[in-house]
């Protein structure tokens, strides 16, 4: 697919695997310790809390051979297109379409919104 948010933050929930993974990282960098979710996650929005959390904890999620992190897979995808998005900075830096005007400053905060 021609669309830079396709697979990985095309997802139907409010957040991403992507944003996930960037969720928990700010979280356990603020010094929070005690991450997950509640209504709308999925098991792979926690699969993606565990795996980018996986250093601090010492090992990687029962199962992670089933699943590449950042996008991995995609470097093998027939679609060769999509081999420069397997890479964790490309998913990091992405900030996905939502349909709203000024989606942009949706994602961060400016001095005119504090």
């Amino acid at each position: 697919m021609a669309l830079p948010e396709w697979p990985l933050a095309m997802e139907t929930r409010v957040i991403s695997r992507a944003d996930a993974h960037k969720f928990a990282r700010e979280a356990y960098d603020l010094g929070i310790r005690y991450i997950g979710g509640c209504c709308g996650f999925e098991p792979y929005h926690i699969r993606a809390i565990a795996e980018e959390l996986s250093k601090e904890r010492g090992f990687r999620p029962r199962g992670h051979t089933k699943n590449a992190l950042w996008g991995d897979a995609l470097a093998e995808s027939t679609v060769l297109e999509d081999h420069h998005k397997a890479n964790k900075e490309y998913w990091t830096k992405l900030n996905p379409a939502t349909g709203r005007a000024n989606a942009a400053r949706l994602a961060t905060l400016e001095e005119d919104y504090i």
